[in-house]
């Protein structure tokens, strides 16, 4: 069973990629690829609207291809942005994904971004429920590598 202190902010990742609302898709595209990365939160005037996935993208450029990628990034966001708390218990959390359809649920404190919370982070902190106290070595050094 899960600790009660197992909350969002114990396993998300605190660096969040972002794009501005009003820049091309392709510059969503590149960042993606700079930083090997699935999804940008839509930002406007400093304040998270959306989010850009991978898969967004590639419907997109399935039924539009000539179009996709000077289109803004806050027309292909998907609004409006489902976010968390730090201190959401993880298992709230999980629900709010697994409800929502959602592979990334970015984090808020205060208004401010603070972190994202993905699949990945949700895999490795099972794997460490399941296993604890006893995590295999190897497996724990796999988990305890960033993606």
């Amino acid at each position: 069973m899960a600790k009660s202190n197992d909350v969002v902010q114990n396993i998300m990742s605190r660096t969040v990629r972002t794009v501005e609302a009003t820049q091309p898709l392709r510059v969503a595209v590149g960042r993606m690829a700079e930083y090997d990365i699935g999804s940008l939160v839509v930002m406007k005037n400093k304040v998270p609207i959306g989010i850009i996935t991978e898969t967004d993208i590639i419907k997109e450029l399935a039924r539009e291809p000539e179009k996709t990628l000077t289109s803004s990034c806050a027309d292909l966001a998907s609004k409006p942005l489902i976010t968390t708390s730090p201190d959401m218990d993880i298992w709230d959390a999980f629900t709010v994904m697994l409800r929502n359809k959602m592979r990334r649920l970015p984090v808020m404190r205060d208004g401010i971004l603070v972190g994202i919370i993905t699949e990945r982070d949700l895999f490795k902190w099972v794997i460490r429920v399941i296993y604890e106290p006893n995590l295999p070595n190897d497996i724990g050094k796999l988990i305890a590598q960033n993606p």
